[in-house]
């Protein structure tokens, strides 16, 4: 699966570690896919609204699952009704 990175239109295929495994991700890099800030992720992944983990202390995840969490959200927004139908 190619992925779309963020601000620049490309499409990258994910890394792969030698496991067969996607590569985890931090909350910096999280809010960079998002375009957010790191705190608001934190308060995100804390509310359990993005596709995230814990690691001891550290909130993790892939970029795949981040990018497919987002293209959903965008794709609710766009089918949903304007509030005048509802």
């Amino acid at each position: 699966m190619s992925l779309i990175v963020p601000g620049t239109g490309r499409r990258e295929q994910p890394e792969q570690a030698d496991n067969g495994f996607e590569p985890t991700i931090g909350l910096k890099a999280v809010a960079r896919i998002l375009d957010c800030s790191a705190e608001q992720c934190r308060r995100l992944a804390e509310a359990k609204k993005i596709p995230v983990f814990r690691i001891g202390y550290r909130w993790k995840s892939t970029t795949s699952a981040i990018v497919r969490w987002r293209e959903e959200q965008l794709a609710l927004i766009r089918h949903s009704r304007p509030s005048e139908e509802r």
